[in-house]
């Protein structure tokens, strides 16, 4: 094996080798080591004496001998895998571009989605520490202020501060119950609307066609929608379940049933109208009557045959 080139600054220092020149020495006794296992001994005396290496930026760094130490058991296949190792980590630092993606990360991170944010909080801190600190902290190098003065500036600022915390936490009691109030109110409305559903397919029928003629065709849609349920309790065909959805009452309808197709389409028409963004108009409404009425018919006719 050739001897990897060295520089030496004054007598008595380390051999120095340039980075390129040590991976060279590298690559050479890796392929020193597979085309010859049994020269493992000469080729790790050889690795062993690579002791300082220069990198291209002019640092210089003390590499650990890459075969261990003479007595230290080692095999030609385990030696060859840390030299092939080594040599190709040394490829790839060639093309590292670690300072420019950093460079890059530390202008990303600088930007102002990453900065932290006041809150309204600490705002709302802040304000009262600087208030705090202009009346009942005395300046520094007032020669005016004494005792009496610095005792009559705490109490003012205490009493500010006081003010200040009453102040906001009324103002959040009037908010927190005008909500509870909104939200108790939605709540109620909708009981009293529930309560006031009609009880059976004809009542529900009528209260459609109402609010048909006063041009509220969402709620019509929604009591044909009703009347054709109470219909199918009423025929047992579905269970009397407050707590089904509108899916739930379809998938607890018999597939065999004749009432199944035309309540498919019933309870998708209606799903988009009282949930989605369709408002429905007169010829919705009256398509939709249609489709009950004949869900309806359906729902009674085993009854009707003759035995």
């Amino acid at each position: 094996m050739s001897a990897p080139p060295v520089i030496r600054a004054q007598e008595g220092d380390t051999a120095v080798m340039p980075v390129a020149a040590y991976q060279e020495a590298v690559r050479e006794a890796a392929s020193t080591l597979q085309a010859e296992p049994a020269r493992l001994e000469e080729v790790r005396r050889h690795i062993a004496t690579l002791e300082q290496v220069e990198l291209n930026s002019g640092e210089r760094m003390t590499v650990a001998p890459l075969l261990g130490n003479a007595d230290a058991e080692l095999d030609a296949p385990v030696a060859q895998d840390r030299l092939d190792t080594v040599a190709a980590q040394l490829d790839a630092a060639a093309h590292d571009q670690s300072a420019a993606r950093l460079a890059v990360l530390e202008q990303v991170l600088a930007g102002p989605a990453f900065q932290q944010q006041e809150s309204l909080l600490d705002r709302l801190r802040r304000w009262l520490a600087d208030l705090f600190d202009r009346w009942a902290v005395d300046p520094v190098g007032n020669p005016a202020a004494g005792p009496v003065g610095t005792t009559a500036a705490q109490i003012v600022g205490w009493s500010v501060v006081a003010v200040a915390a009453v102040l906001l936490i009324f103002l959040l009691a009037q908010w927190l119950q005008t909500v509870l109030q909104s939200f108790v109110g939605e709540a109620n409305a909708a009981r009293e609307q529930d309560g006031a559903l009609p009880a059976t397919p004809a009542a529900a029928r009528v209260a459609a066609g109402r609010f048909a003629q006063g041009g509220d065709y969402r709620a019509a849609v929604r009591h044909l929608y009703l009347a054709a349920l109470l219909t199918l309790q009423e025929q047992r065909i579905v269970a009397r379940d407050s707590s089904l959805t509108n899916r739930e009452v379809l998938a607890h309808t018999p597939a065999t049933h004749p009432v199944h197709t035309p309540l498919e389409s019933v309870v998708e028409v209606f799903d988009d109208v009282w949930y989605g963004v369709h408002e429905p108009d007169l010829a919705t409404f009256e398509h939709y009557q249609a489709a009950v009425d004949d869900l309806e018919r359906r729902a009674v006719a085993p009854k009707e045959q003759p035995r």
